[in-house]
C-alpha cells in the first residue's frame, strides 16, 4: 500500500463472520429491500492476539491490542472467504459523500469507477441492479466513506468495504435476510487538497476482496 504525503493510515483486519442486517438504500433502489443503515466499524477478532500497525511515513509502530475474551465453540465459524465461493459477480454501491469533499475532486462516481474498474480486471463480474436481484443470494460490496473536517486543512477519515449477500438463519432456513459475510477497513488523516489520493486505499480494500474472491473460487 503506498502512503501518500500528509497521509496516516491504520488498516485493521479481517473479521471471522459478521451478520449485520443490512440491506440496499432505499432512496437509490427497491423498496422491497430496506435501506442501508451505516454501523460504526467494527471488528471480530479470533480467540488470539493479533495486532493493528499504524504506518506514518515509512514508520510502521506495532500497537498489541487487548487479548480476545475466549469463547468456546462446538463448530467453528466459516472463514468469511468461504463465503465468497461460488458467487458469480457483485453489485456495487457507494454511499453519498459529502458535498465539501467532492468539491476537492473526491466523488461518489469516481470511487464506484475504481471499485468496478478493478473487479473488472480481475475478472470478477460487476453486475447491474436488475442482474443482482435475479442473482441467488442478492450479493453486493457497499462501500462507506467518513470524513471530518477538523478545521485546519487536514480530514480525518474512515474507508469501509463490505460484502452482503442474503443468508439464512439456523434455526430457521426459511428466514432470510441480507448480512455482512465479509469486512474489511482503513482509517487516517489526509490534507484537504490531497483528499483524492483515499482512492488509493479503496483500491487496497477493494484488492483484499479480490485476493479472498480468487482464493475462495480456484479451480
Amino acid at each position: 500500500m503506498k502512503i501518500k504525503p500528509n497521509t496516516i493510515v491504520a488498516t485493521c483486519g479481517l473479521g471471522t463472520l459478521l451478520l449485520l442486517s443490512t440491506a440496499y438504500p432505499s432512496d437509490t433502489y427497491d423498496s422491497a429491500i430496506p435501506g442501508l443503515t451505516q454501523t460504526s466499524d467494527r471488528e471480530v477478532r479470533p480467540d488470539n492476539t493479533e495486532e493493528s500497525t499504524i504506518v506514518s511515513s515509512g514508520l510502521k509502530l506495532a500497537i498489541p491490542q487487548q487479548e480476545s475474551r475466549k469463547v468456546e465453540r462446538s463448530i467453528s465459524l466459516v472463514e468469511p472467504q468461504d463465503t465468497l465461493r461460488g458467487l458469480k459477480g457483485v453489485m456495487i454501491l457507494v454511499e453519498d459523500i459529502d458535498t465539501d469533499v467532492e468539491n476537492y475532486g473526491l466523488t461518489k462516481s469516481l470511487l464506484k469507477k475504481e471499485v468496478e474498474s478493478r473487479l473488472r480486471e480481475a475478472d470478477i463480474p460487476v453486475l447491474t441492479r436488475e442482474e443482482a436481484f435475479k442473482t441467488p443470494g442478492k450479493p453486493y460490496l457497499y462501500l462507506t466513506l467518513t470524513t471530518h473536517n477538523t478545521g485546519i486543512e487536514l480530514y480525518s477519515f474512515a474507508v469501509q468495504i463490505q460484502f452482503n449477500q442474503d443468508v439464512c438463519m439456523i434455526r430457521e432456513p426459511s428466514i432470510r435476510a441480507s448480512g455482512t459475510t465479509w469486512i474489511a477497513n482503513v482509517v487516517g488523516i489526509v490534507g484537504a487538497r490531497n483528499l483524492p489520493a483515499i482512492t488509493e486505499d479503496v483500491n487496497d480494500l477493494t484488492d483484499k476482496f479480490i485476493h479472498d474472491y480468487l482464493a475462495a473460487n480456484r479451480q
